[in-house]
This record gives structure tokens, C-alpha cells and sequence, in this order.
């Protein structure tokens, strides 16, 4: 008989520590709630990427999105700790929810910067051993110029160089400073690299010539004269233009041109009367 009582007291116990248990975890559960939020930079107002914000004295935490962005399920009473690289670091008190079960906050950090201490930089080594070796340093010896003058025979090439620019015997002095100029200005000329336009002009005679038209047309002699005129007042190559295109261009012009070859080269006769052709193809 006592052997079933206590069966029974112990029975009813291990239903109301369960009971108790489960109410206990109930409470526990009803009492958290989710957070959301934002990270904001109030320089900008924008969104910081990639903060990290947790859950503060734990080791539960979220990384934001690329927007700033954050959710996270905490208990009441507990804060969030924000960091951000640039940042100090927010300890963010949560305002629990009235009505539903889920909050937004919006976080604005504060910019910090970080002070680096004064670093001397030496090539060789430290300050002690730069000033050693800048003290030992040899300074090389300049030559003095004026040792080397023999101002007896300077005397005496100014003497003949005023006797010739009056006019005495033998050449006169500024004859010979013209003929060496022009000789350096013809030096130059020859020497001088082609203009930007002279290049463009370069590269449409590749591409744009009596040879190329003569291969696409198998025409000669003053036909080919006449055509290249005609390709010429109706067409506008330049340098940009492509190879395909001229070759395209210069076709349909000459199947054109032999359709209107006898008016075109009247008109021909009369331009040459009055003038030249001015041919208008830019480099």
C-alpha cells in the first residue's frame, strides 16, 4: 500500500516539473521578437555595407546586406552592439514591440578616425647612420671654366670679328652666320616629322589610289583619268574609311559612271575651261 502511494506522489510530481517546464519555455519563447533595421551613414544617409551587428554579451550576431540592411530575433531587455570599419562602435538599445511582433530601427553610426603615429624613414637605416654617411660623402670637384680661356686669342677673335663687320677684306661675318642658318633650316625641314594631317593623307593613298580603282575596274589610260575625276566628285573617303567600303563605293560609282559617261565628260570639258577640279577628299 505505501509502495503505491509513493508511486502516485512521485508520479504526479514528474507531471507538474513537466508542466512547469513547458510553461516555462512558452514564456521564454513568447518573450522574443524579431528586430529589423537599417545602418545608416548620416554623412551620406546611405546604407553601410556589410556592418556587423550581434547580440551584445553573446556570440549570436547577423552581417548586414550590401544596402545595410539587418533581421534579427533577440529577448527583451537585450542590445545590439553595431561595428562597421570607419565607425565607432554602437552599443543600440532595442524599443520592444506594442502590437505585433517585430520592430525596425534605423541606426546611425559616427564616423572615426584613426591617428598614426609619426614614422621616420631613412635609407639607411636611422637618422645616426644617414648623417655619417652624408658627412663622409666626397663632393666632386667642378672644373673651373675660366682656367682653360686664353683671353690674349679671345682678344684677338673680337678684334678680326669687328674688323669683318665693317666691311674689310675676306668674308663678312653675318654672310656666313645667314649661310649656316639656312643650311640648319634645310637640315630641319628634311629632319622634320610629318604633320597628323600629312600621316591622314598617307593612309587614304594607301587605301584610295589610281591603282586600286584600275584593279577594280580593269580601266586605263584617260578612261581611268576620267573615272578617277568622277569618283572623286561624287564620293567622300577619308582616312577613318574602310577598304571594303571604298572598293563597294568605287564599283557602283563606276557602274555610273558608264552610264553617264557622255554628259559627265561634257561637263568635264566645260569645268576644264573655266577651271581646275578642286578635289575635295579630307585627309
Amino acid at each position: 500500500m505505501k509502495k503505491s502511494l509513493l508511486l502516485i506522489f512521485f508520479s504526479l510530481l514528474l507531471v507538474t516539473s513537466s508542466f512547469a517546464q513547458t510553461e516555462s519555455q512558452e514564456e521564454v519563447q513568447d518573450s522574443s521578437f524579431i528586430v529589423s533595421g537599417k545602418i545608416i551613414n548620416p554623412e551620406t544617409l546611405k546604407g553601410i555595407s556589410f556592418a556587423h551587428v550581434k547580440i551584445h554579451d553573446s556570440y549570436l550576431g547577423i552581417i548586414c546586406d550590401s544596402l545595410g540592411f539587418f533581421r534579427l530575433r533577440v529577448n527583451h531587455g537585450q542590445k545590439l552592439k553595431v561595428t562597421a570599419l570607419g565607425f565607432q562602435e554602437q552599443i543600440v538599445e532595442i524599443t520592444p514591440p506594442t502590437e505585433e511582433d517585430e520592430v525596425f530601427q534605423d541606426i546611425l553610426m559616427v564616423r572615426q578616425s584613426y591617428l598614426l603615429e609619426e614614422v621616420d624613414i631613412y635609407s639607411l637605416g636611422s637618422w645616426k647612420d644617414f648623417k655619417e654617411n652624408f658627412v663622409n660623402t666626397d663632393v666632386p670637384v667642378e672644373e673651373n671654366v675660366a682656367s682653360t680661356f686664353d683671353f690674349g686669342n679671345l682678344n684677338l677673335a673680337q678684334k678680326e670679328a669687328s674688323t669683318l663687320q665693317r666691311g674689310g677684306f675676306g668674308v663678312n661675318l653675318m654672310d656666313g652666320i645667314d649661310f649656316i642658318k639656312k643650311i640648319r633650316k634645310k637640315r630641319r625641314a628634311r629632319n622634320a616629322k610629318p604633320s597628323m594631317a600629312d600621316w591622314q593623307l598617307r593612309i587614304l593613298q594607301s587605301k584610295f589610289n589610281k591603282k586600286v580603282v584600275a584593279e577594280l575596274t580593269h580601266e586605263s589610260g584617260l578612261t581611268l583619268e576620267v573615272l578617277m575625276e568622277y569618283i572623286n566628285t561624287y564620293s567622300n573617303f577619308t582616312h577613318n574609311t574602310s577598304e571594303m567600303y571604298i572598293g563597294v563605293k568605287v564599283k557602283q560609282l563606276h557602274k555610273r559612271f558608264l552610264e553617264e559617261r557622255p554628259q559627265f565628260e561634257k561637263n568635264l570639258t566645260l569645268l576644264d575651261s573655266i577651271g581646275p577640279i578642286n578635289n575635295h577628299l579630307r585627309p
